[in-house]
């Protein structure tokens, strides 16, 4: 299964339907909650915020895409995504800004209406994905309620439901459990049966309880203790995706040299403000509004996929352990590098009863470990996984809190996600129900994302990174390096060592064609 946008799917033509919830004329039903955003939410609203007075806020949604059987039955649609919202209150709750302050208010359930507006029929499944971009781009806005939105497609053999929300409401593991709870109540409404309500945590809960563990985290314990080594040791910056001096950037240093990463201030630091850092530039700063390039390979094949993980294990590591030194790897014969240094992203269910909830469950930690010398994978690996079990405890002390306490401007640049998808209620049906996870657009002169998704087809390499400048060139040959990397592992082939082209020479041609999917 694909994570990518919209226009990268193939969308079957048929009559639109745009779905609105609504919560009535004068706002009256709405009742002041006591309970706090979350940390990730309330750090996103503020970015929202700041993009808003500086004339460059952009769409932030996620959406998930799959069909239904047969020709719309409205009504029975409509009960089940209303006993959805029901379901899941983070839904029926939104944030408001005064001044500096961000309050929370909800809805209780049953004072949700949902509203169908017929758009009419689309001949051009292009045209059609373009309305539903543009639709979703429109109706997800974190500052106001609701900042998700509901697009069908009906024609007589199947109806193809198209769900998008802010990211505030969801993150990617939520994506995944909404087309079985979907399709599961609407097959109920369409007989009249009413099902059991699912039992799922609240978000909103979540995030209290957050708050409240995270006003117990001060500067001395561990986890901002080591946040702090980490960004000493990197000049007070999250890392950066490198650029190799033969694709016109600099190997070795992180910081294209015109972006504010943070303030050494009180914590060790000269005082000074990253702004007056002088050094290298490429060319692209923190103003300027440059599009990602968005993609989705498949890297290993199941038998491919299988083979990779039995070999990690075999040498002691996890799947994410036996990736993370494959992009190690990857980096050390395609940028030159001896270290990798990246942001990796955990989940923060960490109770059974938040296992279905729709929300932002997720925390960052830093990942680093030597890639330098004729290094083995199963030697470089188990610096890997000792990475991975330091940045664990890491990711559940919530980013914004860290940097709260550090007194620092950080903004993650260079972040790696690794899900094993095969065990989400309803994945073994996905292709059955023809269902697509699809992000919106973005614009960023340096940001680097890659998520790795396992699947029951095999491994997924999804991405997006600037589109133009040096590090379009150095991504793609990474991407490339990783997934031969990787292919090789999964292959049984030399574990002993892998080659390494002399300092400053891009991969040959040969190797970019081995790694082509």
């Amino acid at each position: 299964m694909k994570f990518t946008e919209i226009s990268d799917i193939d969308v079957e033509p048929g009559a639109l339907t745009e779905w609105r919830p609504w919560c009535g004329p004068d706002g009256s039903r709405w009742r002041t909650d006591e309970r706090p955003p979350s940390y990730i939410q309330e750090e996103h609203v503020r970015n929202r915020l700041a993009g808003q007075r500086k004339g460059r806020a952009s769409p932030s949604w996620l959406a998930t895409v799959f069909d239904l059987p047969g020709r719309l039955d409205a009504a029975a649609f409509r009960t089940a995504l209303l006993t959805w919202i029901d379901q899941h209150e983070t839904l029926r709750s939104g944030l408001r800004v005064e001044g500096d302050h961000i309050s929370r208010v909800t809805l209780d359930k049953g004072a949700v209406e949902l509203r169908g507006t017929p758009v009419g029929e689309y001949s051009s499944g292009a045209e059609l994905a373009e309305r539903i971009e543009s639709f979703f781009d429109r109706e997800t806005d974190p500052l106001a309620w609701p900042s998700y939105g509901c697009a069908t497609i009906s024609r007589a053999g199947s109806t193809t439901v198209c769900l998008g929300f802010d990211h505030s409401n969801v993150d990617g593991y939520s994506i995944l459990l909404i087309a079985q709870e979907i399709r599961w109540l609407y097959a109920a409404a369409v007989v009249g049966s009413q099902p059991d309500p699912t039992d799922v945590g609240s978000y909103i809960d979540f995030s209290h309880i957050e708050r409240a563990g995270a006003a117990e985290v001060d500067a001395d314990h561990a986890a901002v203790v080591r946040w702090r080594d980490f960004l000493i040791e990197n000049g007070w910056k999250l890392p950066e995706f490198p650029v190799p001096s033969y694709l016109g950037g600099d190997a070795h240093t992180d910081s294209p040299g015109c972006v504010v990463h943070g303030t050494n201030g009180s914590n060790g630091g000269n005082g000074s403000n990253a702004d007056s850092v002088g050094g290298p530039c490429d060319g692209l700063c923190d103003d300027m509004s440059v599009p990602q390039f968005s993609g989705d390979d498949l890297i290993l094949d199941a038998d491919q996929a299988s083979a990779f993980d039995a070999a990690c294990r075999e040498h002691g590591g996890s799947p994410l352990a036996g990736i993370l030194t494959c992009l190690g790897m990857a980096g050390r014969e395609s940028l030159d590098q001896d270290e990798f240094r990246a942001l990796t992203i955990f989940h923060t269910r960490n109770h059974p009863k938040w296992a279905r909830s729709l929300g932002w469950y997720v925390g960052l930690a830093p990942v680093h470990f030597p890639v330098a010398g004729p290094g083995t994978f199963p030697k470089v690996m188990a610096g890997a996984k000792d990475a991975v079990k330091a940045a664990k405890p890491l990711s559940e002390v919530p980013f914004a809190r860290v940097v709260e306490l550090l007194g620092a401007r950080l903004e993650p640049r260079f972040v790696v996600s690794y899900v094993d998808m095969r065990l989400t209620p309803g994945a073994r049906y996905w292709k059955e129900w023809r269902m697509h996870t699809v992000r919106s657009r973005s614009h960023h002169p340096h940001e680097v994302y890659l998520w790795i998704n396992r699947g029951f087809d095999g491994t997924r390499l999804s991405y997006r990174y600037p589109a133009i400048g040096p590090r379009a060139s150095a991504t793609r040959l990474y991407i490339d390096r990783a997934a031969a990397e990787m292919r090789r592992v999964a292959a049984g082939g030399d574990l002993t060592e892998s080659p390494r082209p002399a300092a400053g020479v891009p991969p040959v041609a040969v190797d970019m064609e081995a790694a082509s999917c």
